[in-house]
């Protein structure tokens, strides 16, 4: 598997068909690797360590002026890829999937093919049982019960945003939270400003979120922000039958309305 990984990606680069590849380096902790020449490829990994979401830096200005790049994308990174091209955020062509999945090396897909292979192989990606479970046990709580929940659970935050900087949803040039005229939401990491922040964060990410789980990763303080993430999934599968990053064609649920919605929740 490793093998042809990086085979694939040095070929890529010697046909020019990337400038970059974005991969995993054999250290602690996994970080990423940024390859640009054909004969480093062998430094690439991937193993169940790896836990970043790799299309968090198709964003950056210095990536997107190396266009065109090629990553290594487990499932949910292939979700990532196909959501970014909906949302405008990739060009056609200009990011390509190193495609991975535990010990197998699928092949190279544009956002179109990783489309169709997700909706060939992955169909029904659904979150780990545990975690499915946890969000159980949050729906059978009262409203005032999850809410206390919540506010435990965030009162832990510091504020240190790792959580945005390595989600590829979270692509804004300017974050709501560093506004200051108005200030809608307050920059201080006590509670009000907490909870609004991360419950506003995991809204914006409804209907778009591909369940990675690298914000939760990447957060110092343990915060269970899957738990909330996957809720959010599930809402969004039974009220509006959305499943991000499966079609790069389709539209976001959040901007967009369809006739067939349910409306119930007007009064």
């Amino acid at each position: 598997m490793m093998e042809a990984l990086r085979q694939e990606a040095a070929k890529l680069l010697q046909e020019k068909r990337a400038a970059l590849v974005i991969g995993f380096a054999d250290r602690p902790g996994r970080p990423a690797l940024f390859v640009s020449k054909p004969e480093d490829c062998g430094a690439l990994v991937y193993d169940a360590a790896c836990r970043q979401n790799l299309a968090a830096y198709l964003g950056k200005p210095e990536i997107r002026a190396r266009l065109p790049v090629a990553l290594v994308a487990p499932p949910a990174v292939l979700r990532s890829i196909v959501v970014l091209t909906a949302e405008s955020q990739a060009a056609a062509g200009q990011v390509l999937a190193l495609a991975v999945d535990r010990d197998a090396f699928l092949g190279t897909f544009d956002a179109s093919r990783a489309g169709e292979l997700l909706r060939a192989k992955y169909p029904d990606l659904a979150p780990e049982p545990a975690l499915l479970e946890r969000v159980r046990e949050l729906s059978r709580m009262s409203a005032s019960e999850r809410a206390a929940f919540w506010q435990e659970q965030f009162a832990k935050c510091t504020r240190c945003y790792a959580c945005r900087a390595a989600c590829p949803g979270c692509y804004c040039n300017r974050c709501i939270v560093e506004k200051n005229a108005p200030q809608w939401v307050s920059t201080a990491a006590l509670g009000h400003g907490n909870y609004t922040w991360n419950v506003m964060r995991a809204f914006h990410q409804s209907g778009r979120c591909t369940l990675c789980g690298a914000c939760e990763a990447a957060c110092p303080q343990g915060l269970p922000l899957m738990t909330l993430n996957a809720a959010l999934d599930r809402e969004a599968l039974e009220a509006f039958g959305s499943r991000a990053g499966y079609d790069p064609e389709a539209k976001p649920m959040i901007g967009s309305w369809n006739t067939d919605d349910d409306h119930s929740y007007m009064r």
